[in-house]
């Protein structure tokens, strides 16, 4: 996504009302390119030359290693599946074409527990997966997917100007997916050592808490939420979601019980049937994170999970299905099991599109079942579906008495975030157990109580108010909502009389995802090229 100074978007605070004044039709049109630039060796290799990846059996000596058509590598079940783990170090080198798994590629053994004595390894004491910058890795078969258990480490470090790519065959092979396919394959699972409040302190204590994943039996769970599973650095997971088992789809990435030793940086879940990020307790950090086209919720947690997410674009389909920014719980069957859910989100910028679908309708964040959360610094938007004529959905809601007890006292909060939605609040929400309803804790006007973690957020809940972008763009209204200037720190909202409220950010950054001079999105992500709808010579690009 190599653009000009003039054509770049702003994600922040203020972008979201460009298009709407650019003459849009009022929904953010992705595109179907690849946006990323990728340096690949002319060949790879050829010949009598196999560059595919290859490894010694430690049962028989014997090397292993991929087949070689002169583009791609291909590697069945002789060399890894499902039933066939990978038990040592492997290296997938870099080649000018695809890498193709005709199977589960599975790394490290799965510990189920039915054998009290053998213990799950420990972080770095299985094997290691390392992934070379630039590469592409293909599934072939839809019920296949990457899965790395316990111990095992996952080292994908991509960069901006090569980053790694997991999808489906039809996708990458074929080139005749759609651009918003989904079920292609199955996804991304990695199991860690850290805790679940799924387990009590005696099976921690014990090596006993072995809790049984999503997908095919695998499982996950320990009492080290410092748990290192690798890397995962400018990586893009495309088309994933295919219902592995009955009844029980894949996400993007699906985050069990990782630790926080894991680095996961610039990450992209792209038309996804599930959900884009999922976490199943422990405590992994995410930082820049885009979530585009995700059919269920694009980021997910629950069980114990006490990570963050640092910077995430959410955008919905203007056609296909999708459920929620943010759908958090503290645990299903226990909404007070310890340790509670509590993360941080931070810098998240939410466009839901307001459709109505059989999954539950397209809407901004619901917090439930007990779950605590810090959000900070974020924007959540309708303004797209509103211009296309759909009503608004819920943009904030929160169930359950024990829920509503956090945000009561505190250990939930919210800070210099803006809804700007028609529904803002759910309309049919429960009050705080002491009479304060939802949108007074949000403002910080209750009549019962007060909350202090809850300053500067901004409730609008007519989102066709528009506003200068990028500062001396003609793609604007003139009814001022929102501004962000690049040079500034923070965000002030104009209220329809003319008042001005300053929107300071938490951080000393900005409000919502990116901004001109902070954008992570360029050169590696799939699909943004099209967002960028200010023209070189600053007239509005229609698109």
């Amino acid at each position: 996504m190599n653009v000009t100074r003039g054509m770049r978007w702003l994600f922040g605070a203020a972008f979201v009302i460009l298009l709407a004044g650019c003459g849009s039709d009022g929904d953010i049109n992705i595109s179907a390119d690849d946006n990323s630039t990728v340096n690949n060796p002319p060949d790879g290799g050829g010949g009598s030359n196999n560059p595919c990846a290859a490894y010694i059996d430690p049962d028989t000596g014997a090397t292993v290693q991929g087949s070689f058509d002169g583009t791609n590598c291909t590697y069945d079940t002789a060399f890894v599946g499902e039933t066939n783990p990978l038990t040592v170090d492997v290296t997938i080198p870099l080649i000018s074409g695809v890498h193709i798994f005709q199977d589960t590629l599975q790394v490290g053994v799965n510990v189920d527990g039915t054998d009290p004595s053998i213990v799950p390894p420990s972080s770095g004491q299985g094997p290691k997966l390392t992934i070379e910058p630039g590469n592409t890795l293909v599934w072939s078969d839809s019920t296949d997917y990457l899965l790395i258990n316990r111990g095992s480490q996952i080292i994908a470090n991509g960069s901006a100007g090569a980053p790694i790519t997991f999808t489906g065959f039809l996708d990458a092979v074929t080139g005749t997916a759609d651009p918003e396919a989904v079920q292609l394959w199955g996804g991304v699972v990695i199991n860690g050592n850290g805790i679940t409040n799924k387990c009590s302190d005696d099976q921690r204590a014990t090596n006993s808490c072995n809790v049984l994943s999503e997908g095919k039996p695998s499982n996950y769970g320990g009492s080290d939420n410092a748990d290192n599973s690798g890397v995962l650095r400018y990586v893009v997971v495309k088309h994933t979601g295919f219902e592995v088992v009955s009844g029980d789809e894949l996400n993007g990435v699906t985050f069990n019980t990782v630790g926080s030793g894991t680095v996961v940086e610039n990450l992209e879940a792209y038309s996804t049937f599930d959900d884009g990020i999922e976490f199943f307790g422990g405590a992994v950090e995410v930082n820049n994170f885009v979530a585009l086209y995700v059919r269920d919720d694009s980021i997910d947690y629950a069980d114990g999970w006490v990570g963050s997410v640092n910077r995430a674009l959410v955008i919905h389909s203007g056609t296909n299905r999708a459920n929620r920014c943010i759908e958090a719980d503290n645990q299903g069957s226990d909404f007070t099991a310890q340790p509670l859910t509590d993360p941080v989100i931070t810098n998240m910028t939410c466009i839901v599109s307001n459709i109505d679908n059989d999954i539950g309708d397209s809407e901004g964040v619901l917090l439930r079942r007990g779950v605590a959360s810090q959000i900070q610094d974020s924007l959540i938007y309708d303004g797209y579906g509103v211009a296309k004529g759909r009503s608004g959905n819920e943009c904030f809601e929160a169930d359950d008495t024990e829920t509503l007890d956090l945000m009561q006292d505190g250990t939930t909060s919210m800070t210099s975030t803006m809804d700007i939605c028609e529904e803002a609040i759910q309309g049919s929400q429960e009050p705080l157990p002491n009479g304060d309803s939802v949108q007074e804790w949000v403002l910080n006007t209750g009549t019962n109580g007060t909350y202090p973690g809850n300053t500067n957020n901004v409730i609008q809940t007519d989102s066709t108010l528009s506003t200068e972008v990028l500062g001396g763009s003609t793609c604007y209204y003139s009814s001022e909502l929102l501004d962000v200037d690049d040079n500034i720190i923070g965000s002030y909202y104009v209220d329809p009389m003319g008042t001005q409220v300053d929107v300071p950010s938490v951080n000393g950054s900005i409000i919502g995802a990116a901004s001109e001079s902070t954008d992570f999105t360029q050169n590696w992500t799939f699909g943004l090229d099209d967002l960028w709808f200010v023209n070189p010579d600053g007239s509005c690009a229609t698109p």
